[in-house]
């Protein structure tokens, strides 16, 4: 985290954003985008998202990490006991933006899963990357909801480049069946978890999960990273 928080990181976008790019309120509870967004169609849900960016004149929109949202309503959130808390905090960051819009490797490193999970509001196609610090020690990017055209270029185990392209954004349903976007998770161990490290947590977890995947606001260096912590407005 020292390495993380220094001016040595030095990533590279790992989308180009615009400078009209908006943080978006998806909380529990939130009417931002002008209508409860809990069960709502993936149709619907990219119309508010695309009529929220078309209004501020940007074409990306950010959703907050540590933020807990009621758009998790698939039986993939829930836990095998019927009466256990449902997973519901957002463990990235998400960008979204047009489908076919380029993602890039914020850093060296090298492709240390290439996967997709194919089942309805999964990531669906996804890479993770690890990286080193200086020091040798380990960190994962992950990246979901991709095209699989658009990472077809990519194999497990090849050395990526800071700045090399190594997707692009997944449309629906391939995606994972969501709105366009990237959802991209920090992670500094994963668990011998593979390609099923969750991005969403249950709230009574949340501390132990939010220290595996702590904000990943370094890779948006033009955002403030307090508009991108879900924590305070979600009442964590």
């Amino acid at each position: 985290m020292e390495f993380l928080a220094s001016p040595r990181l030095d990533p590279a976008p790992v989308i180009r954003l615009d400078d009209r790019a908006i943080v978006l309120d998806l909380g529990a509870g939130s009417l931002a985008l002008g209508e409860p967004l809990a069960d709502l169609p993936v149709e619907r849900f990219s119309e508010l998202v695309d009529r929220a960016m078309a209004a501020a004149g940007t074409g990306y929109a950010l959703g907050r990490w540590a933020e807990r949202r009621e758009i998790y309503s698939s039986v993939l959130f829930a836990e095998a006991d019927p009466a256990a808390e449902r997973r519901s905090v957002h463990l990235g960051v998400d960008v979204f933006c047009a489908a076919g819009t380029p993602v890039h490797a914020p850093l060296d490193g090298r492709v240390h899963i290439k996967a997709n999970n194919a089942a309805e509001l999964d990531y669906g196609p996804l890479l993770v990357l690890e990286h080193a610090t200086p020091g040798g020690e380990a960190f994962h990017t992950l990246y979901g909801h991709l095209g699989s055209a658009g990472c077809a270029h990519v194999r497990q185990g090849q050395a990526v480049r800071r700045g090399e392209r190594i997707a692009t954004v997944g449309s629906p349903p391939e995606n994972g069946n969501w709105p366009p976007h990237l959802h991209l998770q920090l992670i500094l161990d994963l668990l011998e978890l593979g390609a099923d490290f969750p991005g969403v947590a249950r709230p009574a977890e949340l501390d132990r999960w939010l220290a595996l995947s702590p904000s990943p606001a370094m890779f948006f260096p033009g955002i403030d990273a307090a508009a991108l912590d879900g924590r305070k407005a979600s009442g964590s």
